[in-house]
């Protein structure tokens, strides 16, 4: 009879030790798949931020022929060497422009106006306001004002440097965006 209860023990040890193992094996299966929950939410999470950020990145738009704010200073510049096609029309920052060379003199018009310009010589070409949106939403909006000093051509092309001022600090990526792609721009 005590053999037949230790068999009866041991088979009632067993089976907690087996419902043990159970509990933890669900346990296990639990937190396994509860890690794939997570794991899949933040996948997930990970997704929309690239989709939303490829959007806003597409979306970028800087609206650079706003009038100009009376009074605005512009403590920020950058500087880039360009070379521009002569006879061509191109717009910059808004403002159309056509270069025309003529011996020692370039001629260039602005909008409405013709400059003239000689070597070594600089003038405002354009002050301006730009606003800068994505997804249709403002982020920011600075006034700027761009110097032109003619340097000379290079052959088919007019050399400046190309000053542009800003009232507020941008990222250079968003200041290219207001010279377009037929000139041949580079910061300095």
């Amino acid at each position: 009879m005590e053999q037949s209860n230790r068999k009866e023990g041991s088979s009632s040890g067993e089976s907690a030790e087996n419902g043990r193992e159970m509990v933890s094996d669900k346990k296990n299966e639990v937190n396994r798949k509860s890690g794939r929950t997570g794991l899949k939410i933040a996948a997930i999470i990970i997704v929309i931020l690239v989709v939303v950020a490829a959007a806003g990145f597409a979306t970028l738009t800087v609206i650079a022929d706003l009038p100009p704010a009376s009074g605005a200073l512009y403590p920020y510049t950058i500087t880039y060497d360009v070379l521009i096609p002569e006879g061509q029309t191109f717009s910059v920052g808004g403002t159309p422009l056509l270069i025309l060379s003529t011996g020692d003199q370039l001629l260039m018009k602005v909008g409405d106006r013709t400059e003239s310009f000689t070597i070594g010589q600089t003038k405002t070409i354009t002050e301006r306001t730009a606003k800068v949106t994505t997804l249709g939403i403002p982020i920011t909006e600075t006034n700027y004002m761009i110097d032109a000093t003619y340097r000379g051509m290079v052959g088919e092309r007019a050399d400046f440097y190309l000053v542009v001022k800003t009232s507020r600090q941008i990222p250079s990526i968003l200041i290219d965006r207001i010279l377009p792609d037929g000139i041949m721009a580079r910061p300095i």
